[in-house]
């Protein structure tokens, strides 16, 4: 059973990168990647259901312990049935494909705490995808400064201004690199929580910490989540995307440099 729930863990991981190559490339071979291992996953968690009752001779997702299971079977339930019917909506498997991977994660058998808990690989896994996300918000974050002063000097006529000499040609270039830094600071944000549950459940015993840091990790993958959600779906540009992008990076400012890890 634990093996099932692996290669569950393991597709929905496969189809976020594929919806994430996706949003990032604009190709729709990788769209139809994504959607195919999610099928995958959603397929085994009907298997892994089905069997679970077999064993369990009731209805073994109503237990505590397989209610993120079961959350994460109706999730793609909800999906599957609005992305036939509204095509566009595929889309939104890169915020529902790792939601379903962090749930899948949630249900992962516990181990006993061992020592050296901060010097193994999943430990390494989470803190390189949290910096490799917080450098992707920082380039994201300038590029969103530059368009908007670019931008505002175009709009007061101040052809003199250094941001007019120097990029006033290149805002759809910056607006691009913005939208494709974000798409990347929320890749690895979403890594980052995925290595963060699986070092919490083999090297804690615990699924979900509840210590500051990880509440605002999960926040701040959520804000990305919407900003994503407003740029992909809402095409939400210009000003008004940049700003959301400067939210998203004071957010981030917050949770690297105020809000530590509790000792364990």
């Amino acid at each position: 059973m634990k093996a099932i729930l692996l290669f569950i863990l393991i597709s929905y991981f496969a189809s976020s990168i594929g919806f994430w190559v996706y949003i990032y490339t604009k190709k729709k071979v990788s769209l139809k990647i994504g959607f195919a291992f999610f099928g995958i996953a959603f397929l085994l968690q009907i298997i892994y259901t089905g069997i679970s009752d077999y064993l369990y001779k009731g209805f073994a997702l109503a237990s505590p312990k397989h209610l993120p299971l079961l959350l994460a079977l109706i999730i793609g339930s909800i999906f599957y049935g609005f992305s036939f019917k509204y095509k566009q909506l595929k889309e939104l498997g890169s915020i529902f494909a790792p939601i379903n991977a962090f749930l899948i994660a949630l249900v992962l058998p516990n181990t006993e705490k061992i020592e050296q808990i901060h010097n193994n690989l999943w430990f390494y896994l989470h803190i390189i995808f949290s910096v490799l996300a917080y450098a992707f918000i920082i380039v994201a974050t300038i590029s969103a400064i530059i368009y908007i002063l670019t931008e505002r000097s175009l709009k007061k006529k101040n052809l003199n201004s250094f941001f007019v000499s120097k990029f006033s040609s290149s805002l759809f270039t910056l607006q691009d690199i913005e939208y494709k830094t974000n798409v990347l600071a929320f890749i690895f944000l979403s890594l980052s929580l995925i290595a963060s549950f699986v070092w919490s459940s083999v090297y804690l015993g615990k699924h979900w910490l509840w210590d500051q840091k990880q509440i605002a990790l999960f926040i701040l993958w959520i804000f990305y989540g919407i900003l994503l959600h407003f740029r992909i779906i809402k095409h939400k540009t210009g000003k008004k995307a940049s700003y959301l992008t400067l939210i998203g990076s004071f957010i981030a400012v917050i949770v690297f440099w105020f809000i530590k890890h509790p000792a364990y």
